[in-house]
């Protein structure tokens, strides 16, 4: 009787596993491995360059002036990082495209922006990147911006704005 149970046990096991349904999927797992990147400084995230106000007379007979040097700092780069390389826009000037568009009341002044070895970086995309090498997990590059007469000066103020992106190699 014992055997009998057994075996009629095993058939309603053998059953009970033949009766579950049983369903498969699969998914997908992606994920990006980035370079790294650095930080802006303190400060050089959103900066205000402000030029020494220059008398209009000066700025018609000299062309240009009142330079204003600065600097935008990179910190606490991924390690690996070997250069920065900063890309500059911004309106161009409509009389010289190579100048930044003066948003401000004062006629015939567009702002220059230059690099330290003294070239100009263009609004218009002409010459705007310098790629600058990470050194200590960290770049620096080093800048000047003053007025610029793209026509005959009239007093008032002088507003631009410039963008930087900065890419990693």
């Amino acid at each position: 009787m014992l055997r009998k149970f057994l075996i009629i046990l095993g058939i309603v096991v053998a059953a009970t596993h033949a009766c579950m349904a049983v369903a498969q999927t699969q998914f997908d797992i992606t994920g990006e491995i980035d370079p790294g990147t650095c930080q802006w400084a303190v400060g050089d995230d959103n900066r205000t360059v402000v030029f020494d106000p220059i008398d209009a007379s000066v700025l018609n007979a000299q062309g240009s002036g009142n330079f204003q040097t600065f600097s935008l700092t990179l910190q606490n780069c991924a390690p690996g990082m070997t250069s920065a390389t900063f890309v500059f826009g911004g309106t161009p000037d409509t009389n010289d495209p190579l100048r930044f568009l003066n948003a401000g009341s004062a006629q015939g002044t567009a702002v220059e922006l230059e690099s330290a070895d003294g070239l100009n970086i263009g609004a218009n995309g002409t010459n705007n990147s310098r790629t600058i090498p990470v050194v200590d997990n960290g770049a620096v590059i080093a800048l000047r911006a003053g007025y610029w007469r793209v026509g005959p000066v009239a007093a008032g103020s002088v507003q631009s704005v410039t963008t930087v992106s900065v890419t990693y190699q």
